[in-house]
């Protein structure tokens, strides 16, 4: 269906041949669905999508807003387990007609069943993804994937107006760099407050990394096999891991900086995927984004800096190492390790040549994305 809805939108003069490609290119990368795509990147409106989609599949789409503020009489008419199982919210009910907002309304199996269980004439519409996502925590405490942590930036708003549980950092905290971008960071001197470690989940069971040897080319043999995005986080996490006390790799998406993959001592850090922050939010990872290149050095305890050292947990780094991985002009990932016990500088050329690996890696499914689709 995305080339099909980008066919509609080129169609109707709403999109260009190029900037369809990049959101194509750009859905490769950070996954969800292209109409997600084209809202992050800005080339369309959430109003102008649910009238392709809605044109597109020739069934009602729930307008922009929609799904913000129903009454709990008509929540509850789903149960959470179904409303996970379908993805789908009820969002108003008239008389025995209840209408519900789903991933799929063309699903005629999943709508049965809803109105067999809840016995309500069901009429099904089409959700926004990126809307659905978060009615879906909202009501039902189903919690969004990594890839949904950080909605577009007119949802947020929209939320926070609402006073949505949706974490932000400090505002207006200025950082004041001495030194340049792509050299050894020098940072003012601060006494640093203690930053609250980030706490794991009760008795989660976490799949332990494996404490081996990984050489640079037996990962870039394991990227040249990949066949997704989480493949690639998947490589890079595994030889950072083997390499460094501490690792983490962050997607930057529709203006947010999110945790994607993390490793302490070997293992995933609890709760670094609800990490995020705004790519305009001053921080050591702001500096890496706007310059495109390296960073080396202290993290300084301040603002939104605070909230990356608490996510990563104990015990605060002395020093570390960022490095951005760029794709299409912009930085679309990004890399971060630190060891008390390593001088890091050594590391930066196998480090950049492992980003470089990354890069040449999500070309490649770019690549055999569309050799698929032509």
């Amino acid at each position: 269906m995305a080339v099909r809805l980008g066919e509609l939108l080129i169609h109707n003069k709403l999109l260009s041949k190029e900037q369809l490609e990049e959101a194509l290119q750009a859905q490769v990368i950070f996954g969800g669905k292209l109409g997600t795509i084209l809202i992050e990147m800005g080339l369309i409106s959430e109003t102008i999508l649910a009238q392709a989609l809605s044109k597109l599949l020739k069934i009602p789409c729930a307008k922009p807003g929609e799904l913000q503020n129903i009454p709990d009489n008509v929540i509850r008419i789903l149960s959470p387990e179904l409303a996970e199982k379908y993805q789908a919210v009820p969002m108003t009910l008239k008389g025995r007609n209840l209408t519900l907002v789903m991933a799929n309304p063309h699903d005629l199996q999943a709508v049965d069943d809803i109105a067999f269980r809840t016995g309500y004439i069901v009429r099904p519409v089409l959700g926004l993804e990126v809307r659905l996502v978060l009615a879906l925590e909202k009501y039902y405490n189903i919690k969004r994937t990594i890839r949904y942590i950080a909605p577009p930036k007119q949802v947020r708003q929209e939320l926070d107006q609402l006073n949505q549980p949706i974490r932000t950092p400090e505002k207006d905290v200025k950082e004041e760099y001495l030194g340049e971008p792509g050299s050894e960071q020098v940072y003012p001197a601060q006494s640093p407050p203690a930053a609250p470690a980030a706490e794991a989940t009760a008795e989660e069971d976490i799949e332990e990394l494996a404490e081996e040897e990984v050489t640079l080319p037996e990962i870039g043999q394991t990227l040249v096999e990949v066949r997704s995005r989480d493949d690639v986080a998947e490589a890079l996490i595994r030889y950072l891991a083997a390499h460094f006390r501490r690792a983490a790799l962050f997607m930057v998406v529709g203006g947010q900086i999110t945790g994607w993959r993390s490793a302490r001592e070997g293992r995933p850090i609890p709760g670094f995927d609800a990490f995020q922050l705004p790519t305009a939010e001053p921080s050591v990872l702001k500096t890496v984004v706007d310059s495109q290149s390296y960073l080396l050095g202290p993290i300084p305890s301040s603002g939104a800096n605070l909230a990356l050292t608490s996510h990563l947990g104990k015990p605060v780094p002395g020093s570390a190492l960022l490095l951005p991985l760029v794709l299409m002009g912009r930085v679309v990932a990004l890399m971060y390790v630190d060891d008390p016990e390593r001088n890091l500088a050594e590391y930066l050329p196998d480090l950049q040549a492992l980003a470089a690996k990354a890069r040449l890696a999500f070309e490649l499914l770019i690549l055999h994305n569309k050799i698929l689709r032509t």
